[in-house]
């Protein structure tokens, strides 16, 4: 268990898997699968990791300190477990292993992003854009006029993402920023 907080055991495995499959179209190989109730800690677990080891802690909403993390995964984990009680929790795997997290849940016009994460190794190979096509496509499927999603005002990968796929403000809050794009 302790492996997988530290972040290095995800890197390791993502290191080692990068050779054939992620070099070519890293899309193709990727796929979403529901998360089982048994597996909702691990998701818990594997979200926080993904976001404690964001890009400069821009994704962290409790700010840089390594020692607060480690303070409050307990209760992040429980809180976590609460805030998407009844949402629909997916991985994205590649292979067996776990890329991304996402959450999602359904308002009347829209589809709503409560959470997505890509995991540090496997940054910047396309897997957040899947999953926001992911999204986007279900979003249709589901006759929803939108999707919507928060962003911390410090999280300027993320930002740059959302806006590239279209993505605008909607609304401004104190620590970030409502997004939404017509689907």
């Amino acid at each position: 268990m302790l492996c997988l907080l530290s972040g290095n055991w995800l890197e390791k495995e993502a290191q080692a898997n990068r050779g054939d499959v992620i070099s070519k179209n890293i899309q193709r190989h990727l796929r979403v699968e529901p998360v089982k109730k048994s597996a909702h800690l691990l998701f818990n677990l594997l979200e926080f990791t993904f976001f404690n080891n964001s890009e400069n802690g821009s994704a962290r909403p409790f700010g840089n300190s390594r020692l607060l993390a480690f303070l409050i995964i307990a209760p992040y984990v429980v809180f976590c477990e609460v805030m998407f009680f009844r949402r629909k929790r997916l991985f994205v795997k590649l292979k067996n292993h776990v890329a991304g997290t996402l959450v999602v849940h359904e308002e009347s016009n829209a589809l709503y992003v409560k959470s997505l994460a890509v995991a540090p190794g496997f940054r910047r190979l396309g897997v957040a854009t899947f999953i926001l096509t992911y999204v986007e496509r279900s979003a249709k499927i589901i006759g929803k006029k939108s999707i919507e999603l928060s962003v911390l005002k410090s999280n300027f990968p993320a930002q740059r993402l959302y806006r590239r796929f279209g993505f605008a403000q909607k609304e401004q809050k104190r620590r970030s920023f409502v997004l939404t794009k017509r689907v």
